[in-house]
């Protein structure tokens, strides 16, 4: 062991990787197989929680279905120091956030990322799983220029009706779909609008709506329609922002209908020689921080919840309004 790292069990946490609402991240050293890993310590996920054990054990079954080129692989689920912990495929790279922050990508390369994810989510809709938890971090893209969609740790079935807490808005603000606000029922549509906003981000440097507060954010995302992703980057092709706006419709049932037809009207749009451009991974120079002892872990919140009664009265008023 060394200063800047720790051993529980077979695994040597050298790092954290990011702390999301979620749980903690960490990057790991499987001591058995040698070989690098992240691992997720979720809130609550402990003895003396039946009720999240059983959440998480919900969300590890989710897991071990999806097997595809484009997501992120899980590897294992474990109870480690008293505490049930999933282990996945560290991946060498950065994320699509990182790769929008100098500004726009080129629409080539953005419209390879955006496909890349599509046909990861083409699978999970398959299996009847909807990813409810979309964002620019959750895209991971590798040494090898391939984009990864990761971030599967609100991941439902579309027909499981009893994973919501009732009156809660579970999600990222800045990318959850109308439907999600307002709590309507869930499909797989409500994931394509999140892809929307990445492309959106990808094509112009920013998400669509943002504010300084997520109430503000969630309003807009009912009421407001986004602005015209030329107006930000004139370089995008017409052809390609109707494939944008299409995507972040507010009635779901002016969208893609599946990520398959979104995915081929965006290779649609340029020619397929363009479509081997390589995306570049954005250098990891973080130093990851000294851990914290694994018994101090605080449990946060595992997703965003609002419930202030003023925003869901406003946000019932906006979706009679959209919806009907």
């Amino acid at each position: 062991m060394t200063q800047n790292s720790q051993i529980v069990g077979n695994y040597e946490f050298l790092g954290i990787v990011e702390r999301p609402k979620a749980g903690v991240t960490y990057k790991v050293r499987n001591l058995v197989t040698g070989e690098f890993e992240v691992l997720r310590m979720l809130p609550g996920a402990s003895y003396d929680d039946p009720e999240a054990r059983e959440r998480l054990l919900r969300e590890i079954r989710i897991h071990t279905r999806l097997s595809h080129p484009n997501i992120v692989a899980f590897h294992d689920a474990l109870e480690l120091d008293g505490h049930l912990v999933m282990t996945a495929q560290f991946v060498e790279g950065g994320n699509l956030a990182e790769l929008c922050l100098p500004g726009p990508m080129p629409s080539v390369v953005a419209i390879r990322a955006i496909a890349a994810v599509l046909a990861g989510l083409e699978e999970a809709h398959a299996l009847g799983i909807v990813h409810r938890g979309i964002t620019a971090e959750h895209v991971v893209i590798t040494r090898g220029g391939e984009a990864m969609l990761g971030g599967f740790g609100l991941a439902k079935p579309a027909s499981d009706v009893n994973l919501t807490v009732a009156g809660a808005v579970v999600g990222d603000a800045r990318y959850i779909s109308p439907e999600q606000v307002v709590g309507d029922s869930l499909d797989a549509r409500a994931d394509l609008y999140s892809v929307g906003i990445l492309l959106f981000q990808a094509l112009t440097g920013k998400v669509p709506f943002s504010a300084s507060n997520d109430s503000d954010i969630m309003m807009a995302q009912v009421s407001r329609q986004p602005p015209r992703p030329s107006a930000l980057n004139p370089g995008v092709a017409p052809e390609l922002e109707q494939i944008v706006l299409r995507a972040l419709a507010k009635k779901p049932g002016d969208r893609f209908p599946n990520a398959r037809d979104f995915r081929l009207a965006l290779e649609a749009v340029q020619r397929p020689v363009a479509m081997t451009a390589p995306l570049e991974a954005p250098p990891n120079t973080a130093t990851p921080r000294l851990l914290p002892p694994l018994q101090a872990q605080k449990r946060p919140r595992a997703a965003f919840v609002f419930g202030a009664l003023g925003l869901v009265i406003a946000l019932g008023i906006v979706a009679l309004l959209v919806f009907h």
